[in-house]
């Protein structure tokens, strides 16, 4: 009997991301594909490994338990949160071991191709430090490096870097944690040494493609990963210390500070007390401040120790400096709490001080702000006091919440539980956004959280609690997440012989790239943008080149829903004009597919769009359709997938509405015809 995994995903990408990096390092002597349900893929697959022979089954089950569904019958969450994952973070994947009926979680992987630069460095450290502290073991990957783009040329900006303190952070977390967390660099398709002079002194032994996959099948195996664990942390390091090379000294910590820190006893923050030669000022534009902020800032720069670079939105206050810091925030604040003042002046400790703006103009999420309080925890540890100040607009319900019950809005909103569970204290000075908004009104208040943080962080993991009952592996219900992995299996499987899957932009995706095969050669275009605005464009969810069918190959751009009254007016239109406005500019990278894939190198020739016979579509659940002529007269789309989910597979009805889409209906049907898969029909 072969030992059963699965791998829990955002959407299908995430899942087939690490079933591609299970096969590259198993190599099977036989795999066998097929589906358990319309969205649930099953890899069969046979390998020797390190001596052993072994049979395994794979279970890809995009889509998770969020936003209010019941997708599965059970939450594959509910392990982390009964282990002590209290923030609404989520990773991307979740491998898990099934037997005798019992679910183990074994790891979490974070993917991420979006530049790591500014707060974007730290957006997602909340799923670090939410899931490393379960015991689960987590790694984010990243791709070094990704180049901002001129959103009107598409032309490459300057380089930039994430601060050296995040992925240190990981580091020390992985430390304190006791448990395997950490940050895991790979080889994007830009990183070039020879044309980036910023990159020259990378070394590029760091990258950790090699040590990924081996301690991905090392420990679904079962057997010691260590080595693995300490090349990567190491790995990590070496980072840190290339990161930190290219940074002011005056200002941020030096490669050898970092190195001393990494050998030396003391926490970060007593290190930083003895080493640092900057105080903390955070960055804040002249129209983002609120109230008496800048009078707060220059208050903290005087009485602060910068915490590892000048650049966080967060430093240390010396315990010596807390009286100071009180009676300072008392004369710029008489309203403030003067009790909680008391204790804040009193403690004898140092304290952490952040500062964030946490809400965009309309009172939003500002979402890397999410990221900022678990950074601090994972850089610092949990056990120092904490002052959050917050200077950016804040929602009147919100506000109202958080005044008369905190434990309530922590409860149902997961940025304030990110900031109501990491402080001690919360400082406001906002502007409270009502509805009309000419109501709108100032809001200075001082509130001390030591306890709810206390209830939070309490939450010790559960001996048993990464091992659950199993559940289903068939969904409960059906929504767009299905769709598109039913739209994935029947081109990127099915038909892969005579189909290249150029893009697969499913809910939760990162729209990291579009590729087309030219001739020999792939080519990239990367950091996409959502809309083309000047033209009328539509990001598509699928790409998928197909061979065979015309003269020239076919570029089939499809809209995906889970109804089909969501589809946006003349969107097929815009699927295609997508795609054109797309290749008036040059590709980012290009690399050689035949006679074998090749390195990833800088493009520098346009595609021509002439060359692909460029049809729209969209694809949409049977159970929500309007009429064929309805959806046509809307979308103004060529051919129409309309889904119907089955037993194991799908009944899928293919409408068309111009000649082109005609044939290449035939030929699909025909091809699937000849595959001799009878778990989807195609008619």
């Amino acid at each position: 009997m072969p030992r059963v995994f699965r791998i829990h995903g955002d959407n299908i990408v995430e899942c087939e991301r690490i079933a591609k990096l299970i096969l590259d390092e198993t190599d099977p002597t036989s795999i066998e594909i097929s589906l358990m349900s319309p969205s649930t893929i099953v890899y069969n697959l046979q390998f020797s490994y390190l001596g052993y022979d072994f049979q395994w089954q794979l279970e890809l089950l995009p889509g998770f338990n969020k936003a209010g569904r019941s997708r599965w019958e059970a939450n594959i969450f509910t392990g982390l949160k009964n282990s002590g994952s209290f923030l609404d973070e989520t990773p991307d994947a979740i491998v898990t071991y099934v037997e005798n009926g019992l679910e183990t979680v074994l790891f979490a992987i974070e993917f991420c191709s979006a530049l790591q630069a500014g707060n974007q460095a730290w957006q997602r450290s909340g799923r670090a430090f939410s899931t490393g502290r379960t015991g689960c073991p987590y790694i984010y990957v990243v791709e070094f490096v990704n180049y901002e783009l001129n959103p009107k040329t598409r032309e490459r900006k300057s380089l930039r870097f994430p601060n050296p303190a995040v992925p240190y952070s990981y580091i020390n977390f992985s430390d304190d944690s006791e448990n395997f967390v950490a940050q895991l660099y790979v080889r994007s398709a830009e990183f070039d040494k020879h044309s980036e002079p910023k990159l020259r002194g990378f070394d590029e032994e760091n990258f950790a493609e090699e040590e990924l996959s081996r301690y991905i099948i090392k420990r679904m195996c079962g057997f010691d990963t260590s080595e693995e664990e300490s090349i990567i942390l190491q790995k990590n390091l070496n980072i840190v210390l290339f990161l930190a090379s290219s940074l002011r000294p005056s200002t941020n910590f030096t490669p050898t500070q970092w190195s001393q820190l990494y050998t030396h006893p003391q926490s970060i923050v007593d290190f930083s007390l003895a080493n640092s030669r900057f105080n903390f000022r955070k960055k804040i534009s002249g129209k983002g401040h609120h109230g008496n902020s800048p009078e707060f800032l220059d208050l903290v720069e005087s009485l602060s120790v910068g915490l590892a670079s000048k650049d966080l939105p967060f430093g240390i206050i010396p315990a010596a400096n807390r009286r100071r810091l009180a009676n300072g925030i008392r004369r710029l604040y008489p309203t403030y709490d003067t009790n909680v003042l008391d204790r804040i002046s009193s403690n004898r400790s140092d304290l952490l001080l952040c500062m964030i703006k946490g809400f965009k103009p309309g009172g939003d999420d500002n979402r890397p702000d999410r990221g900022v309080l678990p950074l601090a925890a994972m850089l610092a540890s949990t056990d120092i006091e904490v002052m959050t100040y917050i200077y950016g607009p804040v929602v009147e319900r919100n506000f109202n919440a958080l005044m008369a019950s905190p434990e309530r809005l922590a409860a149902y909103n997961g940025f304030w539980r990110a900031i109501l569970s990491l402080s001690n204290y919360i400082a406001l000075d906002v502007p409270v956004l009502t509805k009309p908004a000419i109501n709108t009104y100032d809001a200075e208040v001082l509130l001390d959280t030591s306890a709810l943080k206390e209830h939070y962080i309490e939450q010790q993991p559960d001996e048993n609690g990464l091992t659950q009952i199993a559940f289903s592996s068939i969904p409960q219900s059906f929504h767009e997440d299905d769709v598109d992995a039913g739209i994935h299996f029947l081109f990127a499987h099915l038909l892969r012989e005579v189909c290249f899957e150029g893009m697969c932009n499913p809910p939760g995706g990162d729209w990291s790239g579009l590729s087309v095969i030219c001739g020999n050669h792939e080519v990239r275009w990367l950091s996409l943008p959502r809309v083309s605005e000047e033209v009328d464009g539509k990001r598509p969810d699928h790409v998928l080149e197909l061979f065979g069918v015309f003269d020239r190959p076919v570029l089939l751009s499809i809209e995906s829903k889970e109804r089909s009254f969501d589809l946006e007016e003349n969107v097929g239109e815009g699927l295609v004009n997508y795609i054109q406005n797309l290749m008036n500019y040059v590709p980012n990278v290009e690399r050689l597919v035949y006679p074998r894939i090749g390195a990833w190198t800088q493009s520098d020739i346009l595609v021509d769009f002439n060359t692909f016979e460029t049809i729209s579509a969209a694809a949409y659940l049977r159970k929500t359709a309007q009429t064929n002529r309805t959806v046509f007269e809307q979308s103004n789309c060529d051919m129409l997938f309309i889904m119907d989910p089955v037993a194991h597979g799908w009944e899928i009805e293919i409408v068309t509405a111009t000649h082109s889409a005609e044939i290449l209906k035939e030929f699909i049907c025909n091809k699937i015809e000849e595959s001799g898969f009878t778990n989807i029909v195609v008619f």
